[in-house]
């Protein structure tokens, strides 16, 4: 099972606009908007801290937005001396495509896809609120909250760019404002190219990511009645709804493993559907900060369904995972 991955790795300009320019009109709404937007468009190196319960980590990044997709670098500088490689393709990065488990060592951050926020219009399970400026590694940025109304969702706060609405701090809170999950960059430097030679590993036993749509992923056909190849989802938590669906042949054997992600605007969960038997089984539930993990077995597939949000939301998406023989 794969362990939590936090919220974001992020990027920011240094330019800022002017204070008279910096209140605007734009709505706590429109502001997500622009930040899911921007996602992935913007080069750069720096050093973020990632605080995940009582664990503080420090990273540095050197992050290369490629034809909507990304290539990047990772380096700890606290605690074990690590080194992550990772390259996600357009397709993959717009659909929150994460490498399945056992690609990659756990506890490696992940850049995640924009948040589809226009389905926000579809249920008010969030009270937004705009909170104001405040600075984050030098930089204006424009204070937004994201509430949760009830308990099937943490609450997010974001720290936007003025100018480009890249979140220089992403917090997540649970029902009792307990904070949860923070990354906050403490220098940013924006780049218009990236050279190759920062791209590269510098470590022998450097960990390398790669998420290619082109490499084993396909699109399958999906119908909302029947789902895909008799896979659907029936009686989601209130808000949730299947956003993507893409098909992977992996190992030897060419096995398949169907992923989906399932969102409510900003939280996401994926799935995971795999053929498998006896040992290979894995029933049970885990935690690694803000993201819980829960897997059964389902008509000889292994089900596996993890992200940043409370177990009672893993567990109600993984129990509304179906599958219709013969469909």
């Amino acid at each position: 099972m794969r362990r939590g991955l936090p919220l974001f790795l992020i990027a920011a300009a240094l330019s800022c606009l002017p204070p008279s320019l910096l209140a605007g009109d734009s709505s706590p709404a429109e502001w997500l908007e622009r930040m899911t937007s921007s996602l992935h468009a913007q080069s750069y190196k720096g050093t973020f801290v990632l605080q995940r319960d009582d664990r503080l980590d420090t990273i540095r990044v050197v992050h290369a937005a490629e034809n909507g997709g990304y290539r990047e670098r990772l380096e700890t500088l606290t605690g074990p001396a690590r080194e992550i490689l990772r390259s996600v393709d357009r397709v993959s990065a717009q659909k929150g495509a994460r490498a399945p488990a056992g690609e990659s060592s756990s506890g490696a951050p992940h850049w995640p896809a924009g948040a589809p926020v226009f389905l926000l219009e579809g249920h008010d399970h969030y009270a937004l609120k705009d909170m104001g400026l405040d600075r984050v590694a030098g930089l204006d940025c424009r204070m937004i909250l994201a509430r949760a109304r009830d308990t099937l969702r943490y609450s997010h706060r974001y720290c936007l760019d003025v100018s480009t609405a890249l979140p220089l701090l992403s917090e997540l809170y649970d029902g009792h404002g307990k904070l949860l999950e923070r990354l906050a960059f403490t220098d940013l430097q924006r780049l218009d190219t990236v050279s190759e030679s920062d791209l590269q590993a510098t470590r022998e036993d450097a960990e390398r990511v790669e998420v290619r749509a082109d490499h084993g992923h396909k699109k399958p056909d999906w119908d909302e009645r029947t789902g895909v190849d008799g896979w659907l989802f029936e009686g989601l938590p209130d808000g949730f709804t299947a956003i993507a669906a893409t098909d992977r042949r992996v190992g030897d054997d060419e096995s398949s493993l169907r992923h989906f992600v399932l969102s409510d605007g900003l939280a996401s969960v994926s799935v995971y559907i795999e053929k498998t038997s006896g040992e290979q089984m894995f029933e049970g539930t885990t935690r690694a900060g803000a993201t819980h993990g829960a897997a059964r077995s389902i008509a000889g597939h292994q089900v596996t369904a993890v992200g940043d949000v409370p177990h009672d939301t893993v567990q109600a998406v993984l129990d509304a995972a179906v599958y219709h023989a013969g469909d």
